[in-house]
């Protein structure tokens, strides 16, 4: 009996439901021919007049537009996907439009993301938020200002001396090749080394100094860049301060966002964010803490062996360790670059700069990543070296700093998908490592 009544109120909220959400074709069915033609006239004089004064129109006037045109027509479902494309499609573009000016809000937040675990650890002991926001907030201050004193200016001293050592290497490359004996015995079977030595200079030299003078303006760049964003005040201003608000009220905001959904899947978002966060926040905040002690070590053993531009290198060596496998072959590669501008012996010590990277990789996969990172993350080497190479292709190094925990995120849908469609046991092992 109750299965039956069941049934019969499904069928007639079904049916309530079919009646509120009308076809589109049921409008002009409802419609007489003279309403029909004057409706066609509007349309076409509305698109006439929309051409004369497309000078002054902007994605405000055209969403406004659309919602005025829309708006009496809700009740169809032609017309609500509509206005709800419009809707998204405005957003996208305001997001674009005022990205300059959400730059600190963003930082701001992520840095609150990082920091929230530990203000969530000081709230259980009966601290209260405020207090421990501001006292992170200080220490962190005060970090990046002994970074900025301290650090940055050393860093970017090693960074003029190791160009200046690759050009002088350079200089030194031409004059030994213009010395050889190779040349003189070349000469001798017949080939002029007058024309040789004017390809080499037309062709060989430029294009060293092509390269090398692409490396000093890209690194110039970067540079101004930092130096430019450091330099803002009304940054370094805001962040602090916004930083301290969006810890302050994070649960607020979690709360806040979660309210913005319909009430019916509020239960659902509420825990794609608990997932999100155990995932993307362990990942992140564990991936942080190892690239910050593999820079450490790699600075510190690089001072013990005696090779140059070790608290570079060691700077370095955080920033590509948040890149899988191609961070590490670009370390290694760079380390023995850069270990034979060291003083002699020069063999040995690349092979002892590239053999150091390769024992802190070992020890980082085997020890470190497993303590504090984790294996939350659970993707295939194959589509974490995919997504690597797609991410930097569209988003360039920005992208390979996101691309795993985005990825990880992507996948953390799917699997839910496939769950509610197949039910809870149905997985697919091609996302898991172990599967390989």
């Amino acid at each position: 009996m109750a299965t039956k009544r069941q049934r019969q109120t499904k069928r007639s909220s079904e049916q309530s439901r079919f009646d509120k959400e009308l076809r589109w074709d049921s409008l002009f069915s409802s419609l007489g021919r003279i309403e029909i033609v004057l409706l066609v006239g509007g349309v076409l004089l509305l698109m006439v007049l929309i051409y004369t004064i497309h000078t002054i129109l902007s994605p405000f006037l055209a969403l406004g537009a659309i919602l005025f045109l829309l708006f009496p027509l809700r009740r169809y479902v032609l017309a609500r996907t509509v206005m709800w494309l419009a809707i998204i499609l405005f957003s996208l573009w305001f997001l674009d439009a005022v990205s300059t000016i959400l730059v600190p809000f963003v930082i701001s937040l992520v840095f609150a993301y990082m920091l929230d675990p530990v203000v969530d650890l000081f709230e259980t002991w009966k601290i209260p938020r405020k207090v421990s926001s501001l006292v992170l907030i200080l220490l962190f201050i005060t970090g990046v200002t002994l970074a900025i004193f301290f650090v940055l200016p050393i860093a970017v001293g090693q960074l003029e001396g190791m160009l200046d050592a690759l050009s002088r290497l350079t200089n030194d490359l031409r004059a030994t090749l213009w010395n050889s004996k190779l040349l003189k015995l070349l000469e001798r079977y017949g080939i002029s080394m007058e024309e040789l030595r004017q390809t080499l200079q037309s062709r060989l030299t430029p294009s060293l100094e092509d390269i090398l003078r692409g490396m000093v303006q890209a690194v110039g760049s970067v540079m101004s860049g930092i130096s430019s964003f450091i330099t803002q005040i009304v940054y370094l201003i805001l962040i602090p301060f916004l930083t301290f608000y969006f810890l302050t009220d994070f649960p607020k905001l979690s709360t806040r966002f979660q309210k913005l959904f319909p009430r019916h899947i509020r239960p659902r978002i509420e825990q794609y964010m608990r997932q999100a966060d155990e995932l993307i926040g362990h990942y992140l905040r564990g991936a942080l803490i190892v690239a910050i002690l593999q820079g450490i070590a790699v600075s510190v053993l690089f001072s013990v062996v005696g090779i140059r531009y070790a608290l570079l290198l060691g700077l370095l060596a955080a920033l590509l360790d948040l890149i899988p496998y191609f961070g590490l072959i670009v370390m290694m590669a760079l380390s023995g670059v850069v270990a034979t501008l060291s003083d002699p012996p020069i063999l040995p010590r690349a092979f002892m700069a590239i053999g150091i990277v390769g024992v802190l990789h070992v020890i980082e996969v085997a020890v470190l990543s497993p303590k504090i990172v984790g294996s939350k993350v659970g993707l295939h080497p194959l589509l974490i070296i995919l997504s690597l190479l797609i991410f930097m292709y569209f988003m360039g190094f920005v992208g390979l700093l996101i691309a795993v925990p985005t990825t990880a995120l992507v996948i953390l849908f799917v699997r839910d998908w496939e769950e509610r469609r197949h039910g809870p046991h149905h997985h697919d092992d091609a996302y898991h490592p172990d599967s390989a």
